[in-house]
């Protein structure tokens, strides 16, 4: 599964960025502020490259990408596109072999999310990042704990916290008054956890009880208050 994933998503991203012009490279990532569009490319292909010769020591720090970033800074989207075509397959064994973790392929499946919302292009399709997420939603929201529980809906499905009252029945289980229930589209579900929504747009979801501590508890790196753009549905 993960390696078709990987596939299509390197598909989609280079269709995505493969006609585009100096402007359009030069663009602000509104997701990644230090970094252009072109930045971002670089950095994918740059992933797949060190993948595919074992460079992975660092990763996914920030001076790994940094180094990506600046070996390639003055190459051109076409010679970027062919670096990770001559990288994609092996990448796409790796994680499903997991010879690397899984967050290699999340972390191309969220910054194709990065480039739409940059570029003001629509929603990726369901079935290229869809199945990936429910896996990253599955084990977030069952690794809350605390005296307060999570329940989450999307996409068909509910996840509670482990101790929570519906989940768990027990003298430690969290009561409903210390419960909050959030329903959320599964796209904007998936760029909140991976810190890609702002405080404010995930209090904007439809919340029953307080999105207190949730914005600040369930992006994985960390809250952000900068307002991210939303791109229309595919």
């Amino acid at each position: 599964m993960f390696d078709d994933a990987y596939r299509s998503g390197h598909a989609r991203v280079a269709a995505l960025v493969a006609g585009l012009g100096e402007a359009d490279l030069a663009r602000t990532v509104p997701a990644c502020p230090e970094w252009t569009v072109h930045d971002l490319v670089a950095h994918l292909a740059g992933t797949a490259a060190d993948v595919a010769a074992r460079h992975t020591a660092g990763m996914p720090g920030p001076a790994w990408a940094a180094a990506q970033i600046t070996r390639r800074a003055g190459r051109t989207v076409a010679e970027l596109l062919a670096e990770w075509d001559e990288h994609a397959a092996a990448t796409a064994a790796a994680i499903e072999d997991r010879r690397v973790p899984a967050r290699v392929l999340h972390d191309l499946l969220v910054h194709e999310g990065d480039l739409v919302e940059a570029l003001g292009a629509e929603q990726p399709p369901w079935d290229g990042w869809a199945g990936a997420a429910r896996l990253v939603v599955r084990q977030v929201v069952r690794g809350i704990r605390g005296p307060h529980s999570l329940v989450v809906r999307s996409a068909g499905t509910e996840w509670r916290s482990p101790d929570d009252a519906g989940e768990r029945r027990g003298a430690s289980a969290a009561p409903a008054a210390q419960r909050s229930t959030v329903t959320v589209d599964f796209y904007e579900l998936y760029r909140g956890l991976h810190s890609r929504r702002s405080r404010a747009q995930m209090r904007g979801w439809q919340w029953d009880g307080s999105p207190e501590p949730w914005v600040d508890a369930l992006p994985m790196f960390g809250p952000r208050d900068d307002e991210q753009p939303v791109p229309a549905p595919g």
